[in-house]
């Protein structure tokens, strides 16, 4: 003969409480995160300027490294890193950017020389609808970030 089993019921379920205290957790974590979420248009504009600077600083390394003129212009939304070849007389671009979400413009392409200076002294003006930032190009070299109200 068999023995019939007898099976228990027990509430394996969450209480009301603990529900409440997830749901609780599990929305204070979306509102910090959504606190957290960098505006694209201004962290546009920051990256642009540190892309600007940085190729401003690397043409200035280029030119003492290499022993050659190097030239940063800006078209469109491009910066462009160019060495001059002296036995064919032109520039070769070696490096070029897309400045995303952000119009840039300058009044001058700045020439960086073997000895660390600069020529064709230049003021680019990075800018979209959250800022504008003013970089100079000093003779000796020294850059200036400006960020204009």
């Amino acid at each position: 003969m068999k023995k019939s089993r007898k099976y228990k019921f027990k509430p394996g379920g969450y209480t009301l409480l603990e529900t409440v205290i997830s749901l609780s957790i599990v929305m204070a974590m979306i509102l910090i995160g959504s606190g957290l979420k960098p505006d694209s248009g201004k962290h546009q504009l920051n990256t642009a300027v540190n892309q600007v600077h940085s190729s401003l600083s690397l043409a200035r390394f280029r030119a003492i490294r290499q022993q050659v003129p190097v030239k940063v212009s800006f078209h469109d939304n491009f910066c462009e890193l160019s060495e001059f070849d002296s036995q064919k007389s032109f520039w070769i671009t070696k490096s070029r950017r897309f400045l995303e979400g952000v119009v840039v413009s300058a009044n001058n392409e700045p020439v960086f020389y073997p000895q660390g200076t600069v020529s064709n002294l230049a003021s680019i003006e990075v800018a979209n609808d959250h800022g504008l930032y003013l970089i100079t190009v000093a003779i000796t070299g020294r850059l200036k970030i400006s960020q204009m109200d």
